[in-house]
C-alpha cells in the first residue's frame, strides 16, 4: 500500500493518529501532503499571524518528516472547492492508493472531506480518517436520551467516565521509518500568493519567531516546562494577566503541533502523586492540575458543540431566541474597541495586546467580550471576526463558544443579568496595574485606583493623559442590556 497522508490542523509527527496509522501500512512509501488554501484562509478570516505560524511550522514539519524519509508535498488550492480535487491529483500524481486524515468538524471542512471522500471513491482508493483533533469523537458523549450535551459540567463528568472506561490516554509513538521517497520535500513559501499578510509593521519575522517559535519540538518543551514548573499552581494565576499564569499553549493546539491527549497526558503525569487510588485523576488530586485539564476538556465541549449544533459554524446564535436581540449599529464605537480606544483601561489593555501580539489573555477576552456585547451593545459576531482575523490561536470552536457565552447566546451562556463590570475585573485580576501599564503606556505613571478609571483624575492632569474619555456609562449601559435580553426572553411566540 502507497498511502497519502493529509496534513491539515494537525503539524506535527508525535501523537498523530492519522499519520501513525498510515505510517503502519505502508508498503511502498508514503507521501505527505499539505494544501494551501487562500481562499478558504480568507473566507474563515484566519488571522495574517496565524497564517506565518502555520508556514514557519510547516518548515519543522519537512525537516522531522525528512528525517523519516517521508517528504512533504505542498500544494495550492485557490478556493476551499479546490480541495478535493488537488487532493485527487496529488494521489494520482504520487501513485497512492489509500488517502489518510484526521477528522476536522467545522461545517465546510467536513463538506470538503465528504467530497474528497466521493472523488477517491470514483477511483477505486479507500479513505481512513480518524478522530485526533478531540479526545473523543463528538457524538461519543451523549445525554442518558441520547442526545448531545449542552451544559460543560455534565459533559465534562460523561467525558470523564467515558475516558476511564476505555483505559485511559495514550499517546501514539513516532510512526516507524519509511522506504527512501523519490520525491523531494517542496520549498515551503514565505508568504501565499492571493493572500496578503498584512501584518502590523511591529510584528516583523524576527519578532514572531521570537515571540512564537513554530514547530513540535517547541511545544512539547514549551508543554513540559509548564506540567513540571507551573500547572500546580494555574487555579490561583490563570486569571491574573499580568503574569504568565497559564500555559499559552492555545497557538500550538490552534494548528495541532501538539495534541489534547498529549496535553492531559502531562497533566496526569505531573498530577500521578496525587491521584486516587483507582482513579486516573482527571478530576482529583492537585485543584491546578484538575482545573487545567477541565480546561483542555472546554476545547472538547465546543468541538462536540459545533459537530452536534453546526449552525454555529454560519454565524448563528446557538440559542434561537437571541436572534431577536436588536443589536446597536454603531461603526464608530466598533471602531473604537477594536484599537483599544475606548476609554476603559482594561478592555483597551487586552485590544491592544491582541494588536501587538496576535494573543489576548483569556480572562481579558471575556471582559472585552461582555464590554462589546453588554455595554456598548454591538453585535457579538463583530467581535468573534475580529478575533478571528487578528488571533494567532483563532479556532472556531473555542472562539465561537467562548463569544456566545460572553454575549448569553450560547450554550452553557453566562446568565443575561450577569454582566462582567469591566473596573471591579480590572481591580480585582490585575490590582497593581501591571497589565494596564505595559499595554496602555499613556496610563503609566498613574498610582492606586487612577489606574483603573482615569476619568476620576482631575481634569488638568487627565487632559495631559492622551487618552479618551469612556465612550458609554458603564452602570446605564449595563442596565439596557439587562432589560434588553429579558424582552426577548418573555416574548411568546
Amino acid at each position: 500500500m502507497r498511502p497519502l497522508m493529509w496534513f491539515r490542523s494537525d503539524l506535527r509527527t508525535l501523537d498523530n493518529t492519522a499519520l501513525f496509522q498510515a505510517a503502519n501500512t505502508a508498503d511502498a512509501g508514503l507521501v505527505a501532503l499539505f494544501v494551501v488554501s487562500p481562499g478558504e484562509w480568507k473566507a474563515h478570516d484566519c488571522a495574517p499571524i496565524k497564517i506565518d505560524l502555520m508556514l514557519r511550522t510547516l518548515r519543522e514539519l519537512s525537516a522531522s518528516l525528512a528525517k523519516l524519509n517521508i517528504a512533504l508535498l505542498v500544494r495550492t488550492a485557490l478556493t476551499a472547492r479546490d480541495v478535493p480535487g488537488v487532493v485527487h491529483a496529488v494521489m494520482q500524481e504520487q501513485r497512492c492508493d489509500a488517502l489518510y486524515f484526521n477528522k476536522e468538524y467545522e461545517i465546510n471542512e467536513a463538506r470538503r472531506d465528504v467530497l474528497t471522500r466521493s472523488l477517491c471513491d470514483q477511483s477505486g482508493w479507500t479513505v481512513h480518517a480518524f478522530t485526533d483533533q478531540s479526545i473523543l469523537e463528538p457524538g461519543d458523549v451523549r445525554t442518558g436520551e441520547g442526545r448531545f450535551f449542552t451544559v460543560f459540567t455534565p459533559f465534562k463528568k460523561a467525558a470523564y467516565k467515558l475516558i476511564e472506561s476505555r483505559g485511559g490516554l495514550t499517546a501514539w509513538s513516532l510512526p516507524r521509518k519509511q522506504a527512501a521517497m523519490v520525491a523531494s520535500p517542496d520549498a515551503i513559501p514565505d508568504r501565499v500568493a492571493g493572500f496578503d499578510p498584512a501584518l502590523d509593521p511591529a510584528l516583523d519575522p524576527a519578532r514572531l519567531s521570537s515571540m512564537w517559535p513554530a514547530g513540535e519540538h517547541h511545544a512539547l518543551a514549551q508543554l513540559r516546562g509548564f506540567a513540571e514548573k507551573s500547572i500546580t499552581r494555574y487555579k490561583d494565576d490563570r486569571d491574573m494577566p499580568g503574569q504568565r499564569g497559564t500555559s499559552m499553549l492555545s497557538p500550538a493546539l490552534a494548528i495541532g503541533t501538539i495534541s489534547p491527549r498529549q496535553c492531559v497526558v502531562a497533566a496526569l503525569q505531573a498530577n500521578e502523586t496525587f491521584a486516587s487510588a483507582g482513579s486516573l485523576g482527571l478530576d482529583s488530586g492537585n485543584p491546578g492540575i484538575v482545573h487545567w485539564i477541565s480546561e483542555v476538556l472546554w476545547r472538547e465541549f465546543y468541538i462536540h458543540i459545533t459537530h452536534g449544533y453546526p449552525r454555529v459554524c454560519m454565524g448563528r446564535a446557538f440559542q434561537p431566541v437571541t436572534e431577536r436581540v436588536e443589536w446597536k449599529q454603531n461603526p464608530r464605537h466598533f471602531e473604537a474597541w477594536k484599537q483599544g480606544k475606548t476609554g476603559v483601561p482594561i478592555v483597551d489593555a487586552g485590544m491592544r495586546q491582541l494588536l501587538a501580539t496576535g494573543w489576548m489573555h483569556n480572562r481579558i477576552r471575556m471582559v472585552v467580550a461582555m464590554y462589546l456585547t453588554k455595554n456598548l451593545f454591538l453585535d457579538w459576531r463583530l467581535g468573534e471576526k475580529w478575533f478571528m482575523q487578528n488571533l494567532i490561536d483563532g479556532f472556531l470552536a473555542s472562539n465561537n463558544g467562548g463569544w456566545q457565552w460572553s454575549a448569553s447566546t450560547g450554550t452553557d451562556a453566562a446568565p443575561y443579568f450577569r454582566v462582567f463590570n469591566p473596573l471591579s475585573q480590572s481591580q480585582k485580576f490585575d490590582p497593581l496595574g501591571q497589565y494596564i501599564r505595559t499595554y496602555v503606556p499613556e496610563l503609566r505613571d498613574l498610582e492606586g485606583e487612577a489606574i483603573h478609571e482615569p476619568w476620576t483624575v482631575p481634569a488638568l492632569l487627565r487632559s495631559r493623559l492622551d487618552y479618551p474619555e469612556p465612550l458609554v456609562d458603564l452602570s446605564t449601559t449595563r442596565a439596557h442590556a439587562i432589560e434588553a435580553f429579558r424582552d426577548i426572553k418573555t416574548v411568546r411566540v
